[in-house]
This record gives structure tokens, sequence and C-alpha cells, in this order.
């Protein structure tokens, strides 16, 4: 039987992520209640947020694109498992990660930090952030960096939306786990055997 924590298995890793991305939607809402706050109240639908949290993938895909180092260590830490998925469990996932995250970390934790200062709840929510994703030392510093562009998003521009960094977080999200998966399965295709070298010979047994 297999372990309920094995990543090879799809169902499980779906699990796993549901468990994770998912919690920190029940976190971020038990918090909030705790605190008086109401972070769903800072979630606005109108188009032109729509757009802005689109276009804001943009420096987000061109950072990804220039970290090769950091594309690379995902890809091999991850690419096996998500491989497994369909394109709709990535856009699943990715969709829970943007949420999750924006709702605890720009929705919760930065309003109720910024009652102490706003400057301290700003840096101390995006070092959080930050540490929530403690792969290797860059990629805290690369997560730390996102966090602060987030809370950027969430403010700006025209004041105080979360729709804007839940829409890019997830977008983004989903784009980069295709894409891991991509660079996964086209490493996992043989090269081509070049006929014009010559085949090499099945050592005979000497029995």
């Amino acid at each position: 039987m297999s372990s309920p924590f094995d990543l090879d298995s799809r169902r499980h890793f779906l699990n796993v992520a549901g468990i994770v991305e998912g919690g920190l939607v029940l976190v971020a809402l038990l918090l909030a209640a705790a605190l008086g706050l109401r972070p769903l109240d800072a979630i606005h639908w109108n188009l032109a947020d729509v757009g802005w949290g689109v276009l804001a993938i943009l420096p987000m895909l061109a950072l990804y694109l220039v970290l090769g180092d950091l594309r690379e260590l995902v890809v091999n830490m991850l690419g096996g498992p998500l491989s497994r998925l369909y394109w709709y469990d990535l856009m699943l996932i990715a969709a829970l990660a943007g949420f999750g995250e924006e709702l605890l970390f720009r929705g919760v934790l930065q309003p109720w930090l910024a009652q102490i200062n706003e400057t301290f709840g700003l840096i101390a929510t995006n070092i959080l952030f930050g540490l929530a994703h403690a792969i290797t030392p860059v990629y805290v510093l690369f997560a730390t960096g996102v966090g602060f562009y987030m809370s950027w998003l969430a403010d700006h521009p025209g004041g105080r939306n979360l729709l804007r960094p839940i829409l890019t977080h997830a977008v983004y999200d989903w784009i980069a786990l295709v894409s891991i998966v991509w660079l996964y399965r086209r490493r996992q295709i043989p090269p081509p055997v070049d006929s014009r070298e010559p085949a090499e010979s099945t050592p005979q047994d000497p029995h």
C-alpha cells in the first residue's frame, strides 16, 4: 500500500496540495475571525482590476525566464510528481495557492501587523511569506521579492483590492507549473540515434 504522502501518485499529490493550499484558506478565515478582520471584503470584482491582475504577470514571467538556476531547481524537485497531473489539476493547485496565500498574507497578516506600523507590517509580512517558501536561501529571497510585489498590487493602482494579487499569483503559478511539466517531460524523451554512428557491439557471453 502506498503512503498517503507518496508524491509520485497523482491522487496523493493532489490530496497533499489540497490540504496545504486549501488549508491556508481555512487558516486565513479563522485567523481573520479571531482578529476581527474581514479580508473577503477587500476583494472587488471589476474588469479594470482583472486586467491589472493579468498584466502584472508579465514582470514575473520575465524574472522566471531570467532565473534559470532557480527554475532548474524546481524542475528537478517537482517535475516528476507534477508531470503526472493534468492541466486542470495544475490549474486547481494554482488557484488554491493564489487565493489561499494572498488571503492569508495580504488579506490578514499585513493589515493586522500594520496596526503596529504600516512599514513594519509590509516588511514583516513579506519576510514571513519568503520563509514560507524556504526551499533554498535563494528561493526565500525570490519569494520575499514576489511578496513585496503582491503587496504593492494589493493597494495599487486605485485603492485596495485583493483581486489583483490573487489573479496575478494564481495565473503566474499555473503558467510556471505548466512550464515545469513541459521542461521535465521534454528531458525524458531520449535523443534520436544517429544512423551514421556504428552501433555498439554487444559483449558475447564466453559461456
